[in-house]
């Protein structure tokens, strides 16, 4: 049997790990804690679907450093944020900025699995319905696959699917070549503890639309929404500190054309992600530091990043599908 969390990945682990490039040198707060709070999500993103590039994993919640040093080495380069020169909470997804090839068959992209296990093979005949193995059950009240609870270190999961043709008809099941448009919406909630001494109630949720996923479709288009936070305390260094931290994106009309083995980038649409944290160290001034990202999509080869870092705002641009933010 395959891990349990293996099956709420099947869409979030389209979204690849992309690393998040760091400028510090003209980053506002760069020495802050809270800015450095803003590298990684939420451990609620690795469960629930968005643009950023979170994980659950324990191991991967928040802990601020350098408590043997001073908060601010006068050079600025006690704590890194995010920096221009990268996307915050772990990064922007794969699946957003392109490099991925949108074949017109299922499977040929990052949002061809929705709906699906991850465990089963896109080749053989059960693969071309959703499969109940895990007793998601269809229900006619709400027109969902709901499927039961999940409860998994520490974490309560909870998930629901629905299906629609290309004429928006209501189908029970995911169905390889006529369903069209797939509703993924994901909560997560519960308690976890990492880094032996830390803490952090975490709680999160997902709504996502993919529709363009029908045989003959040529492009896809995406639309969604998620919200997480995590709230720790704990002790590094015999140091007491407490942080939370709260993020959020909306997707808009995100058109991904279909193009048989080559990369295809988003050619239309918009997303917009904002972070904030507040980090108190024991003996401390508390430590706050927010941060928006508005990502457009016009048509060319480039994106528009509007980056507003506490107070501070900046117009960036991006090369598609790969290429490095670069601030005005």
């Amino acid at each position: 049997m395959k891990h349990p969390l293996r099956i709420l990945f099947a869409t979030g682990g389209a979204v690849l790990m992309v690393a998040c490039a760091t400028d510090n040198s003209t980053s506002p707060l760069a020495s802050s804690q809270a800015a450095a709070a803003l590298v990684t999500a939420p451990l609620s993103f690795g469960v629930t679907n968005s643009s950023f590039v979170g994980s659950s994993a324990p191991t991967n919640g928040f802990v601020p450093m350098g408590f043997s040093a001073n908060e601010n080495d006068g050079n600025n380069n006690e704590h890194e944020g995010p920096g221009w020169g990268g996307f915050m909470g772990g990064g922007l997804g794969e699946a957003f900025i392109g490099g991925i090839g949108f074949g017109p068959g299922i499977g040929s992209g990052p949002f061809e699995n929705f709906g699906r296990r991850d465990d089963d093979d896109a080749d053989s005949e059960e693969s071309d319905s959703f499969n109940h193995s895990d007793n998601c059950v269809f229900s006619t009240t709400t027109n969902r696959v709901e499927c039961p609870t999940i409860t998994h270190d520490g974490l309560t999961i909870n998930r629901s699917f629905s299906f629609l043709d290309a004429s928006g008809a209501v189908q029970q099941a995911f169905v390889r070549g006529t369903t069209n448009t797939v509703n993924v919406k994901k909560s997560v909630s519960g308690t976890v503890t990492h880094h032996e001494t830390v803490t952090s109630t975490v709680n999160g949720s997902s709504d996502l639309t993919v529709a363009g996923l029908a045989s003959g479709s040529t492009q896809r288009t995406v639309d969604g929404k998620s919200a997480g936070t995590d709230a720790s305390t704990g002790t590094r260094d015999g140091v007491a500190f407490t942080a939370s931290r709260a993020a959020g994106d909306t997707i808009t009309g995100l058109v991904i054309p279909i193009q048989e083995e080559h990369p295809t980038f988003p050619t239309a649409g918009t997303i917009i992600r904002s972070m904030t944290a507040t980090v108190t160290v024991s003996g401390k001034t508390p430590s706050t530091s927010s941060r928006r990202e508005v990502i457009t999509f016009d048509g060319s080869a480039t994106a528009k990043v509007v980056i507003t870092h506490d107070g501070v705002t900046k117009n960036c641009t991006k090369p598609l599908p790969h290429g490095r933010l670069t601030c005005a």
